[in-house]
């Protein structure tokens, strides 16, 4: 005989198991009532790596946008966005509620990505995350300033070769009001000149920052001045010789 508990005991005890996919997806399997009410935790965290193979099995898995649980998602990983299609477009602009967009855009087999298909998909987006060899800081730019609330941003170039080009600022920005990090092998001065050029300011709360030269120290200065009003908390990671230098640098901010 089955037992038959209220709805309202089932939602208590799949929002207890919220940190535990393995048990949630093991209880969907004895009773398919339950996978309708577990979707909003199920499919938080989604990851496509690699893009191309894992949006295809996707689609295939929910071929009807209209019932695909994408509109749960708020945490949306991608890696290795090597040539995005107009058909992952298409599923991309699904996930409409995503809050926190994590790119990964290294190398693979010799190609680069591109972000312009990735521009304001997701109009929630509050924390930005892009990890990367060689992009552009024009295209870096236009999809931090495509999100209209995004609050955290963290760009971490692992080469030292990043793409400088020009760049004509947009007419407005977003406020980020969140937390910055900064870990770009070539320093962080040319990316902190665009960001203390943003229309709408900047207003961090948290800045976290990679010293690898000396034009490291002035662009670290000048963030923390531009939020003077707001900073809460300044983390630097020293790779200069002269520690004793850092250590004076943080007494005086």
């Amino acid at each position: 005989m089955s037992l038959l508990l209220p709805q309202e005991i089932i939602d208590l005890i799949i929002d207890h198991l919220h940190d535990e996919p393995a048990t949630l997806n093991a209880c969907c399997g004895v009773s398919k009532s339950w996978l309708q009410r577990a979707r909003k935790h199920l499919f938080v965290r989604i990851k496509f790596s690699p893009l191309g193979r894992h949006v295809k099995q996707w689609k295939e898995t929910f071929p009807d946008p209209t019932n695909s649980p994408a509109h749960e998602t708020r945490t949306l990983s991608i890696s290795h966005p090597m040539l995005i299609t107009a058909a992952y477009v298409d599923t991309l602009l699904t996930f409409g509620c995503v809050v926190n967009l994590d790119v990964n855009t290294d190398f693979l087999n010799g190609q680069s990505a591109s972000l312009v298909p990735l521009l304001g998909f997701s109009p929630a987006i509050r924390s930005l995350r892009l990890t990367f060899v060689s992009l552009p800081n024009s295209e870096i730019f236009n999809l931090a300033c495509s999100f209209p609330l995004l609050d955290d941003l963290a760009l971490i170039c692992r080469a030292h070769r990043h793409r400088h080009v020009a760049w004509k600022g947009p007419s407005t920005s977003p406020r980020f009001t969140g937390s910055l990090e900064l870990c770009l092998m070539e320093g962080i001065y040319p990316t902190s000149l665009l960001l203390l050029d943003l229309p709408n300011g900047l207003h961090f709360t948290t800045i976290s920052v990679l010293w690898l030269s000396d034009h490291d120290i002035g662009s670290t200065m000048n963030l923390v001045s531009r939020c003077s009003d707001t900073l809460e908390s300044l983390e630097i990671t020293n790779h200069l010789s002269g520690v004793l230098l850092s250590m004076l640098v943080l007494d005086e901010l």
